[in-house]
């Protein structure tokens, strides 16, 4: 018996794709699962339980985690690429800002901030990593100087009294690095 094939409406097609995900991400889906306890019990010892659990389930490693330093570890790492988000803004920002001379001037020099903050990021998770017993409050110390970056990015345009294009995803660099701190802290 041969079965014949026919061409899909793609008005259709996309409709039925939109469907399946907005039933994915709403409350009760598979995708939105609850986060596991020892997430649960880590986060609501952080200042902003929300933004933590977000932060950790952000990255499928959290699921696996089976101690809070795996989970600093995730946290770390997951903040990192938030920095690598605003960076790759920043760069889009700084080439594309015709008309905005001083405003990519500072959106590239935020890319570079954002550079070295993913520098300082990748030995901040490696530090955790490999963080030797007894806990070692530098660690958790380096994790919360990240947050320097997107401070010192934001002040940039502040000084020059431009409104900043980055204000947004630099608060959310500067959060989730501090909420990674505060898990590293929790080690001690």
């Amino acid at each position: 018996m041969a079965t014949t094939m026919t061409r899909a409406n793609p008005k259709s097609l996309l409709a039925v794709l939109l469907c399946v995900a907005a039933a994915s991400v709403l409350p009760g889906s598979s995708a939105a699962a609850a986060p596991s306890q020892l997430i649960s019990q880590t986060c609501s010892r952080t200042s902003n339980e929300r933004l933590c659990i977000d932060l950790l389930q952000s990255s499928n490693r959290s699921a696996a985690a089976t101690s809070v330093r795996d989970l600093a570890v995730v946290a770390v790492t997951a903040a990192r690429r938030s920095a690598l988000r605003a960076r790759i803004l920043a760069l889009e920002l700084s080439h594309g800002a015709r008309g905005a001379a001083v405003a990519g001037r500072l959106a590239g020099r935020c890319a570079a901030l954002y550079a070295d903050c993913l520098r300082a990021g990748a030995r901040a998770v490696g530090r955790v990593s490999y963080m030797p017993e007894p806990y070692d409050e530098g660690t958790a110390d380096a994790v919360s100087a990240l947050r320097r970056f997107p401070e010192e990015c934001e002040g940039m345009f502040s000084e020059a009294r431009v409104a900043s294009p980055l204000e947004k995803v630099s608060r959310e660099v500067e959060e989730r690095f501090g909420v990674a701190a505060e898990i590293v802290r929790l080690l001690g």
